[in-house]
């Protein structure tokens, strides 16, 4: 269960990245246009971190021998 919300969270987060590009792409005001390409870098490296912690999680899966 706690792997679906997981996703559904990855989800979202894509979700609010393409919003906020829309959001900057219409922009005309310098706040606008930098306030949503500032939202899309932080949803995309918390979908990074989500994703990460996803397919690794705690270090179940370690690489060292």
């Amino acid at each position: 269960m706690d792997q679906i919300s997981k996703l559904g969270m990855v989800f979202l987060l894509g979700l609010f990245a393409v919003l906020s590009l829309i959001v900057a792409a219409g922009g005309h005001h310098n706040f606008q246009y930098w306030g949503g390409l500032g939202f899309f870098v932080v949803c995309i490296l918390l979908a990074f971190y989500a994703v990460h912690e996803l397919t690794s999680g705690h270090g179940k899966h370690s690489d060292h021998h």
